[in-house]
């Protein structure tokens, strides 16, 4: 491989001169700028519009004939060069002066873009005109140039003008408003703008206040851009913040609001600034003492009287702008004996000639630059380019000489000693200018990305000239490093033309892939094989090329452009473009399958399965949002903080989904033999070792909260427990006694989602997953000293109680078990204190039961009972009271007295309500009974018949042992 020994053989300052993108960069009349304009200029195609707006084929020469023609009529000879920003509309109309036939009956007006003025523009038109009303023009552009000496303060001139005119024009129409809505809204906006802080906002920088001001008086840049929107004014641009008017009156902080808030009064405020921004513009620059479309009548007056005619070109109307209403008026007006006849060319953006010019528009003839890129044949394409190249290496100085002594212009490439070997490689254009540091296929490529549809001039003179020779004049020293990923890297920043499978392959493989890439995609004349004059490019580069298999396709030389393949899908996304949502989600769908054949074939201790489109590994869920692709649809608002794999939009990862897509149509050589997938393999490693440690992290942190729940609910097992494994059994299936509490069962039906969440818990946490069979493998060791305890909870610990993780809610249970004991208590309580109404605090009820006994034996036989069968219920109720119930009636009054806890509900375990009502009837029929002998027992006084209850269990038991006394008798 030899090194190049080609430097570079252009000048950068010489080529920024030559390839400026605009026209109007070169002064006119320079001569040095005229021959590089001459050398530069290409021919490309023209059309006619017709008045039925159909387009008919002209050249250049047949539209500088129309324009040079004989006038045998007095009306204006206009012709319009239309076309959208950046067509070459202003190289045209320099062509067309340089080649127009110098007439001593024609006086030329030439409006140059470059640097040019509002003032500069009339006294062009002025230029050579000696009348009074010229004279005064000339006076009032001094006036107005000194006293607007900064874009600050041409701005405020501009703004006080619009506040005059606003408030004291009456103009009677201006777009849809009318009568009292046009006179009430003009107020509103004469308010607004006569205020300071009002002006300020609209002189942001950047708006279109310091837009319009920087124009008009400074002229347009070279090589800017300028929509003729900018120099309006719209809604968009009214836009202000209120906050700023905080120190302003109450009244109008109120206006502000209003006008902040809407829209359609901001549309009107605009409609009204715009109408009178002209005026305001003319007034503020070229002042206003004098009336410009009288001084026009002037000098086609004066032209008359001289016997001359008009010919003014006009690089591009957007730069009258304050000035062209009254302009296009001018330029309307036949001629007559004191009006000279006028011929005008005029470059104007397609769109411009609204409704408002539309008089000017009609009495013109259309040309238009808007034309199809496949309509310029390749040949000339690059002889486009190779002007250029050619022009860059002669240099201003070099093509001044030439075109001094009337030489065409010469072409560097005939005398340098690189020739021999630069041409067979990088080839020629038809004229003879060597292509180099391209070649044919690089300029067709270069060329079909800028100007992908529209021919497009200044694109390709911005980013297939003057860009990547900025950088070959950096790299080309360097042997293996041009052209870099810097070359062209606006137009085709990812090389698309080579798949990034093989991009991948080459930067695996090659210490100057960037160059190699670069050469693939743009010099190939088939991309990406790179054929017999590639490899001749790389060997004076000192590119390596990789052998790939593309490489050995049937050679193709070409003198036309071959059509690029259609991209696939992640190639675009490569390239920056988006990946659709049926496309990310087949790749995720194939990863988290391949995940999950993973985790459930490994010995991780984990249970793993599948739950719709999710991956259960224990505890932990992943999503097919946890497979972040970057720029595609369907992923997700937010992705997850942890345990995802993401792929970005670079050639390496644009190959492993490349490899995935054909892996889903069963293919899983893919697109590099396979090596995609093991690379894939150690992805989806790394994706498994996070997930593995952050489930076993999360089964840790859940089962004893899983272990406490389900404790809990063990309570209702009576089973004495002595181990972990009878502990375990117990937790895991507890057995509920026959004479279970209803309450309870309903409390257990309640949180049975809280016992299958712990259940689910702790099988995913303390079990694992063989494919897709069932869990097995308990693994006890993590919580083996814990399950005795857990075995004999009555209620959750302290610790857990406000606790609500997202895998079980332990509070919730917590809050269901307070609130069911509470519920059982609750009637408990109420028939425990209706028995305390009976029975005394503290009393000996085995001790009452007996005395009962014997006086209600007593007083049956004695018939001192109220009814004949009061023996007979007495009896029946009396049965069901035993020493058990009394114990129990003892045991839950004193549980009654403390407050009651979540663990109290197992107090209740077994409903203990008929065992209380039982006794509540028979105390109540013991009370009853007692309470109908009360006529017969003998009152203390004898004065009060008022029932005391102790007193008469008192008599009553002293009447009972009489009674014994009599019957032992």
């Amino acid at each position: 491989m030899t090194p190049t020994s080609i430097p570079p053989c252009w000048s950068r300052p010489e080529i920024q001169v030559v390839a400026q993108v605009d026209a109007g960069g070169l002064e006119f009349g320079d001569p040095a700028a005229d021959a590089v304009f001459d050398a530069v200029h290409q021919s490309v195609p023209l059309a006619r519009r017709t008045k039925a707006g159909t387009r008919e084929p002209v050249t250049e020469a047949e539209v500088l004939a129309d324009l040079c023609q004989p006038l045998v009529s007095n009306e204006p000879h206009i012709r319009f060069i239309t076309g959208r920003a950046g067509t070459g509309k202003s190289h045209f109309v320099r062509w067309l002066r340089v080649h127009a036939p110098r007439r001593d009956n024609w006086h030329f007006v030439y409006i140059e873009k470059r640097n040019t003025s509002l003032r500069r523009i009339i006294e062009h038109v002025l230029d050579g005109i000696d009348t009074p009303s010229a004279d005064n023009l000339r006076a009032s552009l001094a006036r107005a140039a000194s006293r607007m000496t900064t874009v600050q303060e041409a701005m405020l001139a501009l703004l006080n003008h619009l506040h005059r005119l606003i408030a004291f024009d009456d103009t009677p129409v201006i777009q849809n408003l009318t009568g009292a809505d046009l006179v009430d809204m003009r107020q509103r906006v004469a308010r607004l703008v006569g205020d300071y802080t009002f002006k300020q906002q609209l002189s942001r920088s950047g708006g279109p206040i310091e837009r319009i001001a920087k124009l008009a008086k400074n002229g347009h840049e070279p090589g800017a851009d300028v929509n003729s929107e900018d120099l309006h004014l719209g809604e968009a641009d009214l836009k202000i913040s209120p906050e700023a008017f905080l120190d302003a009156g109450a009244d109008f902080q109120r206006k502000i609001r209003d006008f902040v808030s809407n829209r359609s009064v901001r549309t009107a405020a605009a409609a009204i600034l715009d109408y009178y921004l002209p005026r305001a513009t003319a007034e503020v620059f070229t002042g206003n003492s004098t009336d410009l479309l009288h001084v026009f009548e002037d000098v086609r007056g004066e032209l008359a009287r001289r016997g001359q005619e008009l010919v003014l070109f006009v690089e591009d109307l957007v730069l009258l702008h304050g000035i062209d209403a009254q302009l296009a008026q001018a330029l309307t007006l036949p001629a007559r004996a004191d009006l000279c006849p006028i011929r005008a060319v005029i470059a104007v953006t397609s769109g411009y000639l609204d409704d408002r010019y539309t008089t000017f528009a009609e009495r013109g003839v259309h040309y238009t630059m808007d034309v199809d890129r496949t309509q310029v044949s390749t040949g000339d394409l690059r002889s486009f380019v190779g002007r250029y190249l050619n022009a860059g290496r002669v240099g201003r100085h070099g093509l001044s000489l030439a075109a001094h002594s009337g030489e065409p212009t010469p072409n560097k490439c005939t005398d340098c000693v690189h020739q021999d070997r630069c041409h067979p490689a990088f080839g020629v254009t038809s004229e003879g200018h060597g292509l180099f540091p391209f070649n044919a296929a690089a300029v067709d490529h270069l060329v079909a990305l800028a100007s992908p549809e529209d021919f497009d001039p200044r694109n390709i003179l911005r980013e297939v000239i003057r860009a990547p020779l900025e950088v070959a004049e950096a790299e080309l020293s360097k042997p293996g490093e041009f052209p870099s990923a810097r070359f062209a890297a606006g137009l085709a920043p990812t090389r698309m033309t080579v798949p990034v499978e093989l991009r991948d392959a080459i930067t695996r493989q090659s210490n100057t892939s960037p160059a190699e890439i670069s050469l693939r995609a743009f010099y190939a004349a088939k991309p990406p094989a790179a054929d017999g004059q590639v490899q001749r490019i790389a060997d004076i580069l000192g590119v390596h090329l990789t052998d790939l298999a593309e490489d050995h396709s049937t050679a193709h030389t070409a003198a036309e452009p071959i059509p690029l393949a259609p991209m696939s899908e992640i190639d675009l996304w490569v390239s920056g473009g988006r990946m659709g949502a049926s496309t990310a989600q087949k790749i995720r769908r194939w990863i988290l399958d391949a995940l999950a054949a993973r985790l459930q074939t490994g010995p991780k201790g984990l249970n793993v399965k599948r739950a719709a489109s999710n991956i259960l590994v224990g505890p932990v869920t992943i999503k097919p949002s946890h497979v972040i692709l970057e720029n595609a649809a369907g992923g997700g608002s937010t992705p997850p903080e942890s345990a995802t794999i993401k792929f970005s939009s670079n050639d390496r990862d644009g190959v492993l989904l490349k490899g995935v897509l054909a892996a889903t149509s069963g293919n899983l050589a893919g697109p590099n033999s396979g090596r995609w997938f093991f690379e894939m393999q150690h992805r989806l490693a790394k994706l498994e070792a996070e997930i593995v440690e952050h489930a076993r992290h999360e089964a840790t942190s859940g089962v004893s909260s899983a272990l406490a729940v389900l404790g809990v609910l063990s309570t209702v097992d009576s089973r004495n427990v002595e181990s972990p494994a009878e502990a375990l059994a117990v937790i895991i299936r507890p057995r509920r006694p026959n004479d279970i509490n209803p309450g309870i069962v309903k409390f257990f039906d309640g949180v049975e989602r809280y016992r299958t969440s712990a259940l689910t818990v702790v099988r995913d946490s303390l079990t694992q997953r063989k494919g897709s069979g069932a869990a097995s493998i308990f693994d006890a060791g993590a919580v083996l000293t814990n399950l005795l305890p857990y075995a004999r909870l009555t209620q959750l610990p302290v610790e857990l109680h406000d606790e609500a993780g997202a895998r079980i809610n332990v509070r919730g249970f917590h809050d269901r078990q307070s609130s069911a004991a509470d519920a059982l208590w609750t009637p408990i309580r109420s028939v425990l204190g209706q028995i305390g109404g009976y029975v005394a605090e503290g009393e000996d009820l085995h001790a009452t039961l007996t005395m009962m006994d014997s006086f209600v034996e007593q007083a049956h036989r004695a018939s001192a009972l109220a009814r004949p069968d009061a023996k007979d219920a007495y009896d029946r109720l009396r049965v069901r009271v035993t020493s058990e119930q009394l114990s129990a009636l003892r045991r839950l009054t004193r549980l009654a007295r403390s407050t009651s806890n979540a663990a109290s509900l197992w107090d209740l375990a077994s409903d203990p309500l008929p065992m209380l009502t039982d006794l509540l009837n028979y105390w109540r029929l013991c009370d009853h009974l007692l309470g109908s002998l009360r006529d017969t027992a003998p009152s203390p006084s004898g004065l009060s018949d008022t029932y005391d209850r102790a007193r008469l269990q008192r008599a009553l038991r002293a009447l009972a042992d009489t009674l014994e006394g009599l019957t032992k008798q």
